[in-house]
Order: C-alpha cells, then sequence, then structure tokens
C-alpha cells in the first residue's frame, strides 16, 4: 500500500463530494480514507497521525457515513491532528445554514468538534491573513500568511468552547467590494482540531508548515520519504476521472509545451449553461488522455470547481484571469504560466460575452470578448435555449456570433444547450446547420434539456459535484462532438488590442441602424 513505510501517516479524506486535488496541502497526505474509515484493512484512528478532510460540497452531499465520522471523532479525542478545509472546516463545526437562495433555513450538522456555525457569505478573493492564536498548525502569532477562499458560505459564527486563529483581510464579498476581516480559521482548546476556510495555506505559508511539522514531530529526511510517497498517491488518484467512478483516464504521452491547445467558452447570458458545458468538455478530454488546465475570467472560481473535482487539478494564481476589478492574475501572465503545467486550456467567459464592455471606468480588459479578442483563443459559444425556445435562441445566437466576429473574437462554433428535442426533425439540424455556417461557425452539439432544477444540482445552490460532473460528461459525450471540439483549439496568439476601440465599436454596433448584424464579415456569407 502507497506509504505503508513513512513513520508518520497523513490520512487524506477521499470520497464523492470532496476536493483531494483542489490544493496540494504541503504534498504531505500519505493514504487515502475512504467511507470504510479504514487504512490498510484498520482503523484510520489506529493508523492515522494525522487527518486532512478537503473542501468540496461534504456538507450539501451528505457524503461522509458514520464509520468515517466515527474515526474523526475518536482520532480529535485521542489527541491526534485533525485539519478540516473549508467543507471540511464545516463538517468539524456544528451546523451550516445552506439556505442560499432560500427563503428559509436549510441546516446541515457537523461533528461539533468545533464550537462554530456557518452562515451563507460568498467569497472568492485571494487574501492576507493574520494568525490571531496558537494551535498546532499556528504558532506564530501575529505572522501574516496567504491564501485564497473559494466558498458559499463563509460566514463563522465562533462560541466560547473554540478559539479564531486565523483572520482574513478580503476586499469583496457576495460579489461587491466590501474590504472586512472574516474570521477564517479556529482551533479547539487543545489546539489539535483546527478548520480553516482558507485554500492553500500550508502550501503558501512555511510557519504553516513547520508548525504542522514540528506537531509530529517530523524530521527532513522523513518529511522526503512523506513527499515521495504523496507523489504515488497523488498519481494514483489523478488518473481516475471524479472519486469513486472507476473510470481511468487513458494513457497518452504528453509532450511538454509551454503553448499548448486553447479553447474559450462563453455565453450570451449567464444561465446559458456555460459551466456544465465545461465541465462535461474537461472530463471527456481527461478520459482521452489529455492534461487539462481551467481558467476562469474573473474572479468566481467557484464556476471551475465542478470541472476541477472531475480532472482532479489545484487552483493556482493562474486559474482565475483579472478583468476590471474583478479577478487575480493579468491576462497574459494567466494563460502563459497555465501553459507550462497543461497541454489543453479551457477558459470558461464570465456572465455574457459582452459584459462590461459599456463600462467605460473599468480597468481593461473588463469583458470576456476583449479577453477572446486579445488572445485570439478560438471561442465556442453555449446558448440555452429554454427560455427562447430554438427558434429564438437561434436569432440570438446568430447576431451574437456577427457582433463577436466584428469586435475581434475568434468565434469557431456552437453547442446549443438545454434544448428541448421532441421537434427537432433532421431536417430541422440541418437548417440550423447551415444557419451558423453561414456566419461562419460550426455546429458543435445540441444538448437536450437536463433536469438539474432540484438543489444540489446547480451550482451555487448545494452543488453535489459527483451528480453534476456525471450528468455533464454524459450529456457532452452524447451530444456535442468532442473530436471537432478539439479539432478547433489552438495555441494563443498574443494580439496587441485597443480596448478602446473595442469598446467604441461595440457602441457604434449597437447604434448604427444600417448595420446588418446579421451580416457578417465572413466570406461564407
Amino acid at each position: 500500500m502507497l506509504g505503508q513505510e513513512v513513520k508518520h501517516k497523513i490520512g487524506l479524506v477521499y470520497l464523492p463530494g470532496a476536493l483531494p486535488c483542489f490544493e496540494d496541502f504541503g504534498n504531505l497526505p500519505t493514504h487515502i480514507v475512504r467511507q470504510d474509515g479504514q487504512v490498510n484493512g484498520k482503523p484510520a484512528s489506529e493508523i492515522l497521525n494525522m487527518i486532512i478532510i478537503p473542501g468540496g460540497s461534504l456538507v450539501e452531499s451528505q457524503s461522509m457515513q458514520d464509520i468515517l465520522l466515527q474515526e474523526i471523532l475518536k482520532m480529535a479525542e485521542s489527541g491526534r491532528f485533525v485539519l478540516g478545509v473549508c467543507s471540511g472546516f464545516q463538517m468539524l463545526a456544528k451546523k451550516t445554514d445552506i439556505g442560499r437562495l432560500s427563503s428559509v433555513p436549510i441546516t446541515r450538522q457537523g461533528l461539533g468538534l468545533l464550537d462554530a456555525e456557518f452562515k451563507p457569505l460568498i467569497c472568492t478573493d485571494r487574501v492576507k491573513a493574520t494568525i490571531t492564536d496558537t494551535s498546532f498548525i499556528t504558532k506564530e502569532v501575529g505572522a501574516e500568511v496567504t491564501g485564497f477562499h473559494c466558498h458559499t458560505y463563509g460566514k463563522v459564527d465562533v462560541g466560547k468552547d473554540s478559539k479564531t486563529i486565523l483572520v482574513s483581510h478580503v476586499s469583496r464579498v457576495n460579489y461587491h467590494k466590501a474590504p472586512q476581516e472574516l474570521i477564517s480559521g479556529i482551533a479547539n482548546k487543545e489546539g489539535n482540531v483546527v478548520g480553516v476556510s482558507l485554500h492553500a495555506l500550508i502550501d503558501r505559508n512555511p510557519t504553516i508548515m513547520q508548525s504542522i511539522l514540528n506537531a509530529l514531530g517530523i524530521k527532513p529526511a522523513e518529511l522526503r520519504e512523506i513527499k515521495a510517497a504523496n507523489a504515488k498517491l497523488l498519481e494514483k488518484i489523478k488518473a481516475e476521472i471524479g472519486i469513486s467512478t472507476n473510470v481511468i483516464s487513458q494513457e497518452r504521452v504528453i509532450q511538454k509545451n509551454n503553448n499548448p491547445a486553447l479553447l474559450l467558452i462563453t455565453a450570451p447570458s449567464s444561465s446559458s449553461g456555460k459551466t456544465l458545458i465545461v465541465t462535461g468538455v474537461a472530463g471527456a478530454l481527461k478520459k482521452r488522455g489529455f492534461r487539462v488546465g481551467i481558467l476562469k475570467v474573473g474572479g468566481d472560481i467557484r464556476d471551475t470547481v465542478p470541472a476541477l473535482y472531475l480532472i482532479k487539478e489545484p487552483i493556482k494564481d493562474f486559474s482565475s484571469i483579472k478583468i476590471g476589478e474583478s479577478g487575480w492574475t493579468a491576462l497574459f501572465d494567466a494563460v502563459k504560466d497555465a501553459g507550462k503545467n497543461y497541454n489543453f486550456l479551457i477558459i470558461e467567459g464570465a456572465m455574457s460575452v459582452f459584459t462590461g464592455l459599456l463600462n467605460e471606468n473599468a480597468q481593461r480588459p473588463a469583458s470576456t470578448a476583449e479577453v477572446a479578442a486579445a488572445l485570439g483563443a478560438p471561442t465556442i459559444v453555449v446558448v440555452g435555449c429554454e427560455k427562447e425556445g430554438i427558434e429564438g435562441a437561434l436569432m440570438n445566437t446568430l447576431n451574437h456570433v456577427n457582433i463577436m466576429r466584428k469586435l475581434g473574437v475568434n468565434t469557431k462554433g456552437v453547442i446549443l444547450n438545454k434544448v428541448r428535442t421532441s421537434y427537432l426533425t433532421d431536417e430541422n439540424k440541418l437548417t440550423i446547420k447551415r444557419a451558423l455556417e453561414n456566419v461562419g461557425v460550426k455546429l458543435l452539439g445540441i444538448v437536450p434539456r437536463l433536469e438539474l432544477e432540484g438543489r444540489g444540482t446547480i451550482p451555487e445552490v448545494e452543488i453535489k459535484y459527483e451528480e453534476f460532473g456525471a450528468k455533464a460528461v454524459e450529456a457532452v459525450e452524447d451530444s456535442a462532438d468532442i473530436n471537432l471540439l478539439t479539432e478547433l483549439a489552438a495555441p494563443l496568439i498574443e494580439k496587441r488590442v485597443n480596448y478602446e476601440a473595442v469598446s467604441k465599436k461595440f457602441k457604434n454596433l449597437l447604434t448604427n441602424a444600417n448595420s446588418n448584424t446579421l451580416k457578417g464579415d465572413c466570406k461564407t456569407c
């Protein structure tokens, strides 16, 4: 069994709803702990020195069974070390109100190892935080650390039986600029049970790493053995698509390449289903052996999490492309850094492709359209058809494609999503295909309307990654042309874009009554 030879054994909870590769956890985990709560056939509480409960949708999914929860309780009670991150933090607390977008609270109970309660509050910032008290991961009180938030339920109320060990200094919450301090880490009175909202805390901060090593008594020589065991563990778990699916990525010879294939996926509106399509495409490509990287235009990196759940990749600084005041990393820096790690990049747009173009006060780029134009990225438009019907959605698509092309966006294909297919005859499909070809783009798929209305299958509303991801991959593989999609992808072409001119042209297209937007610039029109 992987990691069996190391003296100190650090377990990582690995079950549906968990994100075991969302961060590296200092490359410390040596064993995985599944639903049965066992390691090498024995109870985890008898084998492990420390257990890490990663982020994910553990609270929403309710996927942690009693036998595993009991092992965590035994570890805590015996003085062994327990660390919960984000959703793992919530599992260690008393309860979480997951009733965002609900008229009444919806409460999920935790283990109660930490005297805390969670309520809805969205934060997806890269942040600095201050250590305010001691625990097995925090010894240097007053020191500043860094990490990132990626949560929907981030308001923490701490009771008298726990102590605050971390406070984050955030600039944006609930989609708006609102600088404030958030409690982002607490511990029990003994300091051996810790919950943190900050991701990448161990990876980015030597003081946190050293505190853990000191608490466990790990010397440099053993640390090297632990990291070697961790590398083998990661190789094993990253080969699987999702968790407990037994779907293994095909082996593919991956050439080192700093200029990978690139595809940008956008939409006419924020409800078109971009996240579902991105998730499905990412999972389908991973199955075919591609090393897939996901980037998000703007700061709401939560949209990328369902895809990252399937492909087992972490959030990095390059994961969020800065537009206006939202996001982390400058456009070309983000794409070039990501290109060092992957051979296929998918960039998910923000809101509508045009959102931000009229904001004259914003730093540029401020829209997905500007990002696409600057990258020269082959761009796919995902069009939701449930509100306008296929007819109205198609007319909307033709207008969008023509305006995008006039603004310099390299628009290559369209996926019609949420389609009621009962009356779509072969003749109708051919008409749609020809209509799109007349404006120079390919029809890549017609994805039927899926039953995703219930809480638990919609991003931001109790998302259950295993269910959402499985539906997304199935929809894409059944209804979209993955081979054609990969053929359309192309390496980065860095362009010098005059963003002011793009914005001005967009305004002219809106106001010029003589410009027939259905008459595109392509030669086939």
